[in-house]
């Protein structure tokens, strides 16, 4: 089986990337599979693997492309690593892996005329949709309400053949609309034989707090910075920040205004050994979002390689997770849950390592790569033996749409169900 595959790749600052590189050593053993990006550079590492090619959208080699069985594109909620794939998506069908479920910055941010962003939405959601755009646009609404109630994911979807999602919510959701065939893998990650045993540990105040990964304002660094602030035990913690920040300026104005200068580092971008070592040393992690983008967490992943206890908030795939391996935040209630688990971990910090631990053996039956892989090939399968039923519906539904254009007197869908009935016949 030959596949195209279509997604971010390091040193491309999205986690996207880095699940590409964890998992194509175990689908290439199994599939001739090519990474295809747009980026001019990338992780050489990957040519070890397999062949990498670099597109432009302008000049797309389709007819190679079309030597292959299939396409996988790899969608999520930045514009930036996930626009070109997405228009590639529109003019040759694909096999769909969807990271994020809430894409309306996507669209926002790929559409360079804002009428064609309202156009869309009016599209998807009729005249209303139109309208909210219009008040989304001149600052009626948040990006917040509108991403939670006008998702635009169908529209991400529209060319799709296939779903693949990480999230569980997500997957019953598009089931339930039953336009695509959808299927829910859970995320892979590399389960590292990490030898630091949780129990020699050392556990020595100040206890090292830490938040990673690609830092927007979703991951809550205000409300975090506000109940350090406010915690009389405060100087029994410190925060350690690793990664991009969306205004690192901001954010050390915040550290400043709240006199946290003594109790919060921030590291910036670092290696992926130093974010390890890090890892490796810290007592407990923060990975608090609100709002999400329906989206599984591969930061989730990687604390838990580690052992980690963490916060998390309570809502989405975040709340779906094993209490017994993760501490919640109520997204109404964050300072107060904050404070509690601060004050339970310097009570008895044993109960929380026990969480990390617990967090370890899900990663280990849950989250196996080489099983994720061999689902990934079994969904591409069979899409490749549904193509042609798609094929047809697709033709069935054209037709249908020109006979009722034609024909204005053709008075329901019943007659034309029963048109579309004969053409798929016909076709078959």
């Amino acid at each position: 089986m030959k596949i195209n595959w279509f997604s971010p790749l390091p040193p491309a600052k999205t986690d996207i990337a880095n699940y590409t590189q964890r998992i194509i050593y175990y689908l290439q053993q199994k599939i001739d599979i090519t990474l295809w990006t747009n980026q001019k550079e990338w992780n050489q590492e990957l040519e070890k693997y397999t062949t990498v090619k670099y597109y432009q959208l302008d000049k797309m080699p389709w007819f190679e492309l079309n030597q292959g069985d299939i396409n996988i594109y790899h969608l999520g909620n930045n514009a930036t690593f996930h626009g070109d794939i997405w228009k590639i998506s529109q003019q040759s069908p694909g096999l769909v892996v969807l990271h994020d479920y809430k894409l309306q910055d996507f669209f926002y941010m790929l559409s360079a005329d804002k009428n064609e962003y309202i156009e869309q939405m009016r599209r998807i959601y009729g005249e209303k949709g139109g309208k909210v755009a219009r008040l989304f646009l001149n600052e009626y609404y948040s990006m917040e309400f509108i991403a939670e109630n006008y998702p635009l994911t169908s529209l991400a979807l529209k060319n799709a053949l296939a779903v693949i999602t990480h999230n569980r919510e997500t997957y019953i959701s598009l089931s339930q609309q039953n336009q695509w065939l959808t299927a829910y893998n859970p995320l892979p990650y590399i389960n590292d034989d990490l030898r630091g045993n949780i129990e020699e540990k050392k556990t020595k105040i100040p206890y090292q707090l830490i938040i990673f990964g690609f830092i927007g304002r979703n991951r809550r660094l205000d409300v975090i910075f506000k109940s350090l602030a406010q915690f009389k035990h405060r100087d029994n913690f410190q925060l350690n920040i690793y990664g991009q920040l969306w205004d690192e300026n901001y954010i050390r104005n915040q550290v400043e205004e709240l006199g946290l200068e003594s109790i919060v580092k921030i590291h910036g971008f670092v290696t992926d050994n130093e974010l390890d070592s890090a890892l490796s040393h810290a007592d407990l992690a923060i990975n608090l979002r609100y709002p999400t983008m329906g989206e599984a967490s591969g930061s989730q992943l990687r604390i838990w390689n580690h052992s980690l206890p963490s916060l998390v908030t309570k809502i989405d795939w975040y709340g779906d997770l094993n209490p017994e391996a993760v501490a919640f935040i109520r997204y109404d209630s964050e300072i107060e849950d904050i404070h509690q688990h601060l004050q339970n971990f310097l009570d008895n910090p044993r109960k929380y390592q026990q969480m990390g631990i617990k967090g370890k053996q899900i990663l280990k039956n849950d989250h196996n790569p080489q099983l994720y892989a061999q689902a990934i090939i079994d969904v591409a399968k069979q899409v490749c033996e549904y193509r042609h039923h798609s094929a047809v519906d697709r033709i069935v539904q054209r037709v249908a749409q020109e006979l009722n254009y034609l024909n204005p007197n053709i008075p329901s869908n019943s007659n034309l169900t029963n048109i579309s009935e004969v053409i798929e016949f016909i076709t078959h």
